[in-house]
């Protein structure tokens, strides 16, 4: 018995023994199969088939699935920088499930062949199969596939294992995927930047392709590479290339009305550029050798791949040049200020109004520009017209004022003056708006006088003869004739200048004038200009040759105001009658006659007393604007709710986010990072008419933008509509 249960126990034991030894086996069989599945997955050295590349003539064969057009990696091993299997790697020994469309959703986290679920594969590689075609796949996919072109050209590539042909062609399958994917703004950015650097290493200097986009901000390594170019040959830069030097410059941006009008700023800088330094500006090479960072999109490259271009030097270390640009961009978009705000407004382009507030080297070939300008020439023909004001500011797309004062008239004339188109008065050039009733001499082409001394006494002297000629009732065409040959005489005017006079002397003659105020502003007068004054009154009284009772005692009042002997003007009056009447033979016919060295004699006298006459008729008559009352402040982030604001306060700390940055400051605020990044813009477009960020990786913040809409209601309106 005993013997027996000692048999039984052995038994039992042998039993235990041997399921424990078949659980362990099994235990270890498990582990080494996990081992070398993930081997095969990152790449660990063993013995793992090494991968091949496969070029676009090749279809090479993955779990089942045909990859027509090659432009693949196929293996087991494809390291990357870190020692583990490179992300692009098409690994046939890991399992894909098939009969899964590319829509299938690609998690970021698993954007790498080796970490992607069987499914995942299976979905990847219907995708190559299809001829990477499907306008519907899911981007990682697509990114998939890029990493492993980047890969090829920045690691083969460098080696001198790729062909010029094998480049060409992967050149023309980013070009295709383009067309097909390029709407989404990272893989268009990457794939912008690996065709640029592609043309820098390779390509002809001099003759850059026309699918090189420099204007993308992911450019800007493989840019440099062209301002060094131009730096180390002594070239002039073109005005485009400038422009993007400044655009690209880490340290430099554009303001609002570049931005908002990138066309007519884009036209305005050349043509201001070419003004200022011809062909183009010229650097000189520096020192420092040029070495451009390759940011890829694929994670197997590292953060930063560092690229050394032989015999270039490094133009972003530059200051000054850069400064010089960025002070002339500045002038542009501030004359473009009041154009960028109108349209901001609601106005548009196509409008009068928007056609005046462009620079006026922007109305050439404008449409707006030209319809206004051709309605203006109708007004006038060109020559001195009386106009009203109502018909000028209709042609111009503007409500009539209720009163014509000085602001309104400054601005009418400034906005004639894009037009190249003159008014008199004008008060910057003739020193007063012209009267209540709103009517104007209107001609063109509008003239700045270049000799102010000449000009402004000869500006008072009409002002003053329409005074006097005017004392009878009415002013008569010689009188005005008189003035005109007055202003004709004159050697130091041009014809332009002599214009804007003749268009004065017509408004002058034809309007009322008024001498409210002269007393007050004629006493203080010296003696001798008090009597020159006269003088030049009575000239002007006797210019039709004749003496009218109205005008006798229009001069004689004035005379008064001179304190001078009323009887005096009489006199004075006589003598100048007398004085013409020995060439009255030869302008009888005329009904007035003139002795033009008197005339001269009485312009000498004008220009001795020219800075009285000038604040005779200054601004005695105007009425100043009432003081606005500033506009009260909305609350500009009323749109916004806490989280929102939060997140544009940290935003607002710097220009260039990456996108794991931004998305962690999205999730400490509970907010969806798309979501929020489109709220944001629709706040800023509401305000300012342009999007406050840029999407993609990294994230820009239009910060000068963002300044100007949180000052919304604090800064003053420099362009008010009449």
């Amino acid at each position: 018995m005993e013997l027996f249960l000692v048999a039984l126990a052995m038994s039992v034991l042998y039993r235990i023994a041997r399921a424990l030894f078949r659980l362990a086996a099994g235990r270890r069989e498990r582990e080494s199969r996990e081992k070398l599945l993930k081997d095969a997955e990152t790449g660990r050295p063993g013995t793992a088939e090494p991968a091949r590349w496969f070029g676009s003539m090749e279809t090479p064969a993955v779990n089942g699935y045909s990859v027509p057009g090659g432009l693949v990696y196929v293996g087991e091993k494809l390291l990357d920088y870190s020692g583990f299997n490179d992300p692009c790697l098409l690994n046939p020994s890991l399992r894909a499930v098939s009969g899964f469309s590319p829509s299938v959703p690609l998690p970021e986290q698993r954007l790498h062949y080796g970490k992607m679920t069987p499914e995942q594969r299976g979905a990847y590689l219907s995708w190559l199969a299809g001829g990477r075609n499907d306008p519907d796949a899911a981007l990682p996919y697509v990114f998939l596939f890029f990493y492993g072109l980047e890969r090829r050209l920045m690691v083969d590539a460098q080696r001198g294992a790729v062909s010029p042909e094998e480049r060409a062609d992967i050149v023309l399958e980013i070009l295709r995927l383009l067309q097909i994917y390029g709407e989404h703004r990272a893989f268009r950015g990457h794939a912008a930047n690996l065709l640029a650097m592609e043309w820098v290493l390779w390509g002809i200097p001099d003759d850059r392709p026309g699918y090189i986009d420099f204007t993308d901000r992911y450019c800007a390594e493989p840019f440099a590479a062209v301002l060094a170019r131009y730096a180390s040959l002594d070239r002039p830069i073109p005005a485009e290339t400038a422009l993007q030097w400044l655009i690209l410059h880490p340290e430099q941006g554009l303001k609002t009305p570049a931005r908002r009008c990138p066309d007519l700023f884009r036209k305005l800088f050349s043509l201001r550029y070419a003004e200022k330094y011809g062909e183009g500006m010229v650097i000189h090479p520096n020192r420092t050798p040029l070495t451009l960072t390759y940011r890829a999109a694929t994670p197997s490259l590292g953060d930063r791949l560092r690229i050394r271009i032989p015999g270039l030097p490094n133009p972003f270390i530059l200051t000054a040049p850069v400064k010089k640009l960025a002070a002339l961009a500045a002038g542009c978009a501030d004359d473009l200020d009041g154009y960028s705000r109108f349209l901001a407004r609601g106005g548009s382009p196509e409008s009068p109004e928007a056609a005046a507030l462009l620079p006026a080297e922007l109305l050439t070939g404008a449409p707006a520009g030209e319809a206004v300008r051709e309605r203006l020439f109708r007004l006038c023909g060109g020559n001195p017209s009386m106009t009203d004001t109502g018909k000028i500011l209709a042609v111009l797309g503007q409500t009539p004022p209720p009163k014509m004062n000085r602001k309104r008239a400054a601005t009418l004339a400034d906005t004639l003056g894009s037009f190249n188109f003159g008014m008199a008065p004008d008060p910057h050039i003739h020193g007063f708006p012209p009267s209540h009733d709103g009517r104007i001499a209107l001609f063109s082409p509008r003239a700045v006088p270049s000799g102010r001394e000449e000009f402004d006494a000869l500006t008072a002297l009409i002002r003053l003869g329409s005074l006097v000629a005017q004392a009878s009732g009415e002013a008569s065409e010689g009188e005005r004739r008189v003035v005109e040959e007055m202003v004709s005489s004159s050697d130091a005017l041009s014809p332009e200048e002599k214009r804007s006079l003749f268009a004065l002397a017509l408004w002058a003659f034809s309007v009322p004038q008024g001498a409210a105020g002269l007393r007050g502003i004629l006493e203080p007068l010296p003696e001798e200009t008090k009597r020159s004054l006269g003088r030049i009154l009575g000239t002007i009284a006797a210019a039709d040759g004749r003496v009218d009772p109205g005008e006798v005692r229009a001069v004689g009042k004035l005379y008064g105001y001179l304190g001078l002997d009323g009887g005096q003007a009489a006199r004075d009056i006589h003598a100048a009658v007398s004085g013409t009447a020995s060439s009255a033979r030869s302008e009888e016919k005329e009904g007035f006659s003139l002795d033009m060295d008197l005339i001269r004699l009485r312009q000498e006298e004008t220009r001795h007393v020219n800075g009285v006459l000038r604040e005779i008729f200054s601004s005695a008559e105007e009425n100043a604007l009432p003081a606005q009352e500033a506009p009260e402040r909305d609350d500009i982030l009323a749109g916004l709710d806490d989280p929102h604001r939060k997140l544009l306060s940290d935003l607002l700390k710097r220009e260039t986010w990456r996108r794991e940055e931004y998305e962690s400051l999205c999730a400490t605020l509970s907010l969806p990072p798309d979501g929020a990044l489109e709220i944001l813009n629709e706040w800023a477009f509401s305000s300012a008419g342009a999007p406050l960020a840029e999407d993609g990786d990294p994230v820009f913040i239009d910060l000068s933008l963002a300044e100007e809409v949180l000052s919304h209601g604090q800064q003053k309106d420099e362009n008010p509509a009449p």
